[in-house]
Parts: C-alpha cells; sequence; structure tokens
C-alpha cells in the first residue's frame, strides 16, 4: 500500500487525481447523503424538492433579467464626440484615429502600459498630420505642448470628478496598498472558498446551495460590469489625448482664452470676447431672388429688387429670429460670369457663419453656381485648419413650375400625388446634384409671389436656427485662428526677446 501511494504521488498519473477528487468530495456527498435520508424520515422531502425547483426557476429568471443590456445612467460616455469648431480635415483625422484606437485594442491595454500606448497614440495623430516625417511627433513649440498637457489634465480631471465618486477620499497611496496586496488575497480566496462552500453546503444543503449560487452569478455580473467599465474610461482616456492631439498638431492649440485676456490687459487694451451677429450671405446668379428673399424674411423692403442687377455691393441687414438670435442678412452681387465678380464673392464667402445658395427652380442653367462653388470648396482645401460654414440651398420660382396655371398653397412636401409637389422636389434635387453640393446639405423651396403671400418662409426660418450651433462653431474657429495669426511673427519675436531681456536684467540686479 505504501509503494503503491508513493508511486501515485511520484508519477501524478489519472489515478492520483481521481483519488484526491473523491477524498476531497467523500465528506460533503457523504454529508449530503445523510441530509436527504434525514429529509426522508422527516417527511420533508418533496417540500425540499418542489423548493429546490423553485430555486431553480428563480435562478433562470435572474440569469434572464441580468442577460439583459444594462442602462447606467452615471457610467462614462463610451465616446466622445468631435469638437464643433473643427474643420472638415480635422474631422476626417479623428474618425482614423478612432478607427486606430479600436484596431489596435488600444481598449484593452493593461492600465501600467497606458502611459506608453498615449505617446503611441499621439504619435499616431501626428503622422496622420504630417505623413512620414520622423521628427512629426515633435512638430509643436514647448509653450504648445504645456498647454496641451494643462488642457488634457483639466478635461480628463473633470471625467474622473464626474464618474469617480470616490476620487477625493481615495489616496493613491491607499492605491497603491491596495493593488499590492489584491492578487495575494484572490489566491488565497481562491483555495479557500471551496472548502468553505463545502462546508455550508454539508451544514445546511438549501441555505448553502442557494448561497453559492447567488454569490457565483453575483460575481460574474459584477466582474464583467467592472470591465466593462474600465474598457469604457480607456476608451475616454485614448479619446481625450486624440482630440487634445489634433488641436495641437492642426495649430489650434495656440494659447486660451484666459491667456489672450491677460495679453490684452497687459498691453492696457481691455477687450472682452463676446459673440458677434451670425453672418448668413446670400448668393447665386442674377435674379435668382436673392434681395425678394431678404426683404420677405425681414417682412419689409431693405434690399432693391428690380429685373435689372441691382445689388452692386455687399449690404448688411441685421435680424433677429425667433429665438432671440441676432444676424446679418447680407445681400450680394449676383454670379454673372465675371472673374472679378466670383473673386470679390468669394472673398466674402470664405468669411461668413453660414451660406445661403439662392436658385431659380426653373432655370436649368447651374453652369456658374458650380463653378463657383468648387472655388468654394477649394479654399476650405487648401485651408484646412478653417471650419467650412454650413450651406442652406433655397430654391425660388417654384410657382413657375408645372403645371405652370396652378398655385395653390400650402403644399404637403411629402404628398406625391400632387403634381406641384412633384415638380418642386425635382427641381430640388436637380439643382442640388448640378451644383455638386454635399448630400447633408439642408434645403427648401420657396415662392415669394406677389399678392399670393409668401410660402415655406416659415420653414426656411426653421432651418436657419437648427444651423444656428454649426454656423457658430464656423465663427469661433475663425475668430481664434485670426486671433492667433494676427500678431505678426516678427513682432511676436520682438516682444519675446524683450520679455527675456526683461527677466535677464531681474535675474543680474538680485
Amino acid at each position: 500500500m505504501r509503494d503503491l501511494l508513493r508511486k501515485l504521488l511520484r508519477e501524478r498519473s489519472t489515478e492520483f487525481y481521481l483519488a484526491g477528487i473523491l477524498l476531497w468530495l467523500l465528506p460533503g456527498l457523504l454529508l449530503l447523503l445523510l441530509g436527504f435520508v434525514y429529509l426522508w424520515q422527516s417527511g420533508w422531502f418533496w417540500w425540499f424538492s418542489g423548493a429546490l425547483l423553485l430555486l431553480a426557476m428563480l435562478s433562470w429568471g435572474i440569469r434572464r433579467l441580468l442577460a439583459r443590456p444594462v442602462q447606467q445612467s452615471d457610467a462614462p460616455p463610451q465616446h466622445l464626440d468631435p469638437r464643433p469648431e473643427w474643420s472638415d480635415h480635422d474631422k476626417q483625422v479623428w474618425r482614423q484615429c478612432v478607427a486606430h484606437i479600436e484596431e489596435a485594442e488600444l481598449a484593452a491595454t493593461p492600465w501600467d502600459d497606458i502611459p506608453r500606448a498615449m505617446l503611441d497614440q499621439l504619435t499616431y495623430v501626428a503622422r496622420v498630420y504630417h505623413g512620414t516625417d520622423k521628427d512629426a511627433g515633435f512638430a509643436f513649440s514647448l509653450p504648445e505642448l504645456l498647454l496641451m498637457l494643462e488642457t488634457w489634465s483639466r478635461e480628463y480631471r473633470a471625467q474622473v470628478v464626474t464618474y469617480m465618486p470616490l476620487a477625493h477620499g481615495m489616496k493613491v497611496s491607499t492605491l497603491r496598498t491596495l493593488t499590492r496586496h489584491t492578487d495575494t488575497a484572490l489566491r488565497i480566496y481562491r483555495y479557500v472558498s471551496p472548502f468553505i462552500s463545502a462546508l455550508r453546503i454539508g451544514i445546511n444543503p438549501l441555505t448553502g446551495l442557494a448561497r453559492e449560487f447567488s454569490s457565483q452569478l453575483a460575481s460574474k455580473y459584477m466582474g464583467d460590469l467592472g470591465q466593462h467599465m474600465q474598457k469604457n474610461i480607456r476608451v475616454v482616456l485614448f479619446e481625450q489625448v486624440t482630440q487634445v492631439g489634433i488641436d495641437l498638431y492642426s495649430g489650434r492649440l495656440k494659447f486660451s482664452e484666459e491667456e489672450m485676456l491677460a495679453y490684452r490687459k497687459a498691453q492696457d487694451r481691455p477687450e472682452v470676447l463676446e459673440l458677434k451677429p451670425l453672418s448668413v450671405m446670400f448668393v447665386g446668379q442674377l435674379n435668382a431672388g436673392k434681395s425678394s428673399l431678404i426683404n420677405a424674411l425681414k417682412q419689409q423692403c431693405v434690399a432693391e429688387t428690380d429685373p435689372l442687377p441691382a445689388t452692386s455691393g455687399f449690404h448688411y441687414h441685421p435680424m433677429r429670429l425667433a429665438n432671440d438670435l441676432e444676424i446679418y442678412l447680407i445681400d450680394t452681387p449676383g454670379l454673372d460670369g465675371k472673374e472679378s465678380t466670383a473673386k470679390a464673392l468669394l472673398q466674402e464667402a470664405v468669411k461668413v457663419d453660414l451660406l445661403l445658395w439662392v436658385c431659380q427652380a426653373n432655370q436649368p442653367a447651374k453652369a456658374l453656381d458650380r463653378q463657383f462653388f468648387e472655388q468654394w470648396c477649394g479654399y476650405f482645401e487648401k485651408h484646412l485648419a478653417r471650419k467650412k460654414p454650413p450651406l442652406l440651398l433655397v430654391t425660388t420660382h417654384n410657382d413657375r413650375l408645372a403645371p405652370a396655371d396652378s398655385w395653390h398653397p400650402p403644399y404637403d412636401l411629402a404628398d406625391s400625388s400632387s403634381r406641384k409637389v412633384e415638380s418642386m422636389m425635382a427641381a430640388l434635387r436637380y439643382t442640388h446634384q448640378s451644383i455638386g453640393l454635399p448630400k447633408e446639405s439642408l434645403a427648401v423651396p420657396v415662392s415669394l409671389l406677389p399678392g399670393k403671400g409668401s410660402y415655406n418662409l416659415d420653414v426656411l426660418l426653421e432651418l436657419l436656427i437648427s444651423a444656428s450651433d454649426e454656423a457658430r462653431a464656423t465663427q469661433l474657429n475663425r475668430h481664434r485662428l485670426d486671433a492667433g495669426a494676427g500678431t505678426p511673427r516678427v513682432l511676436k519675436a520682438l516682444q519675446q526677446t524683450a520679455g527675456l531681456v526683461r527677466v535677464g536684467v531681474k535675474l543680474s540686479r538680485k
């Protein structure tokens, strides 16, 4: 017998493991058998069986309930949104970098490797902007680097304070202590928990089985939830690094608004950054109805209208929308095929907050509109840091579409059985495609027939309000870039040199 035990211990064969399992399970099985005998003799066996069946049904219901997606209002957001003041190129870089976070599985990065992975993500953003340049990751100045770290720290601190209520009371030293002892405690628990469970079942089978089931279920549920929360926190962390990296390498992260105000105050030229009225520029060919549309929106004759071209320059007409939003309606010369006219229009069209394109619905010639639209888009392709203003298409003279002798507004644009509605929607689609406007551009048909009132002006006003947020983001983007380029580089260098001289004098006096 002694030789057999020595052989089993030395070879660790299948018989060894079977013997060990039987020896470990034998006390529990014996107690379980005695418990069933006691229940049978006491007359409680069938009651016990019914309770087990009820417990099984209850556990199945709990598993089905927990299998549903958990809605947590206090969970950190799974993804961040691109900043509204970014240009189209910046948003394209954002989508590429977010896809890289998913492809590289950065959300599964161990916490010890997070700093290195953050630097790798920042380097990836730099390469997207600067190509294969080996020094792309250092294409910034020292103040920009410091401001980037400051901005990222402030934004991620807001996430920690919002979604970790115990962050203020938990010291880093406490977290390190818990981390050091967690692995040891888990190892001890893995070895001890089976014996505790077996002893609990042996003493009271019903209570022991129920408690074991509930603890296993809760452990699995909380473990999955914890992994989900940690993944979301990592995703938000890398996306915030990406956001700040885009601001840095696009040249937008120059200085903060507080630093701008402090600089102006130091120069004895205090200036308060105020939101200006949004500028809405009307663009279109001659006799498209730009001036008539402005008069209709203003409900008074403020823009000159005439069959001959009347607007020789740019005229600003203030207006207040229903939500107290102040805007300027900019009446412009019509596109006439002259290079000087297109050049003057382009200089203004790239500096407005919203572009309202006016076209005649009954005029098929759109070559001038398409040519100017391509020039307008070409400017923003060369100035990637500039955010392109939102665009709103308006077709006029819809009352002249077939059938021309029938005009009885209002019309439901979803009514496909109406010939007039079909003609208006066909003209809208044709104009949209002929100019080459983006698919997401807002569009609306209107009519300003004298004596019969206007049609769809209320819809146009609602579209102006809905586009105001994006127009405001365009305005802020332009102001920020103009403020950074407002001071000549030579003057900046002289100011920095003077500052260094003042510091050197102070140090020499000490």
